[in-house]
């Protein structure tokens, strides 16, 4: 999803499109609306705009995430969007986070991966088992050809 600026502007540019939307003579799918009702239905609180932030895909210079929260809220209440634009968007979000596997991942990272410190652990220890097992296969293989000719 492409990165989106909210500030002091962002009101009036995003209503001025959907105003242009409802123009008769304007062919269209109605993209703007929908957009705006996408990008308010993944922010329902200011803990929302905080994760959007830290992900870039919002750069807040409005003020406060409650803020842009509420920026949100009042430009999509009136809009009837399509449903069917962002459906598989949607989709996507829902299969990726019930996934069981993404939770567990999610978990381990977070759980035994929290400094880098803990990955250069781990990758030392994963490279002091590949050298040991290296070493125990070169040594049965030694021990094969010393018994194997007279």
């Amino acid at each position: 999803m492409p990165g989106l600026v909210v500030d002091d502007s962002t009101a009036s540019k995003f209503m001025n499109l959907v105003a242009l939307e409802m123009c008769p003579d304007f062919d269209n799918n109605y993209e703007i609306m929908s957009y705006l009702c996408f990008v308010n239905s993944l922010i329902d609180t200011a803990e929302d705009v905080k994760e959007l932030r830290v992900t870039g895909v919002l750069h807040n210079y409005l003020g406060s995430d409650e803020e842009v929260a509420d920026l949100f809220r009042k430009m999509s209440r009136d809009l009837v969007p399509d449903q069917e634009i962002y459906c598989e968007v949607f989709e996507d979000i829902h299969n990726y986070c019930n996934n069981p596997l993404t939770t567990v991942v999610a978990q381990a990272y977070y759980t035994y991966f929290s400094s880098p410190w803990t990955f250069i652990v781990f990758l030392g220890s994963i490279t002091g088992l590949l050298f040991t097992a290296t070493q125990a296969y070169l040594a049965l293989l030694r021990y094969e050809t010393s018994y194997q000719t007279p």
